[in-house]
């Protein structure tokens, strides 16, 4: 089975801290303001595969996306696939549980995602200075009009645990 890089971040960032650090490798559209991190940056050391618990109060968080539709149908946590990005989800499992619905809502526009997936890394979220929710590249590209999006772009998102009936995807009018 082969793994997804977003897993193995984690590890490499042990071993080779610049590869780590970057998301070059086409994970945006052409013309997208993709997610890229600097190679340079060094606050990813101490990458350990452990991933924070806690709910901001505020329900705000920095998005981040991994599933990219071209190279990527990794196994999640949950135990569903990535299917390439074709679908709304998040990695968020260790928050909210295997299968739970999340609403995510910035710039006006709200998604429906089903957390299933465990992360990201607490270093992660340290480098970023707040909590990070990482998402399907459709729900980037609801809110932001972009595939992708890394930390450090500090894209906001406010995140509110909704029914497990509530369907995927742009929230209802």
């Amino acid at each position: 089975m082969r793994l997804p890089l977003r897993r193995l971040l984690p590890f490499l960032a042990l071993a080779v801290p610049a590869l780590a650090c970057s998301s070059e490798g086409g994970f945006g559209e052409e013309g997208d303001e993709g997610g890229h991190v600097s190679s340079t940056d060094s606050a990813l050391k101490g990458c350990r595969g452990k991933a924070s618990s806690t709910i901001p109060s505020d329900g705000r968080y920095v998005v981040t996306t991994f599933g990219d539709g071209r190279t990527d149908d990794g196994m999640m946590s949950c135990g569903t696939y990535t299917k390439s990005g074709t679908w709304y989800y998040a990695a968020s499992r260790q928050r909210y549980g295997c299968g739970a619905r999340v609403k995510i809502e910035a710039n006006g526009k709200c998604v429906v995602a089903k957390t299933d997936d465990y992360g990201p890394d607490v270093c992660v979220e340290k480098a970023a200075g707040r909590e990070i929710i990482d998402v399907s590249p459709l729900v980037t590209k609801h809110l932001f009009g972009v595939r992708a999006a890394g930390w450090s772009e500090r894209r906001i998102v406010t995140v509110t645990e909704v029914p497990r009936t509530t369907p995927l995807g742009p929230c209802a009018p």
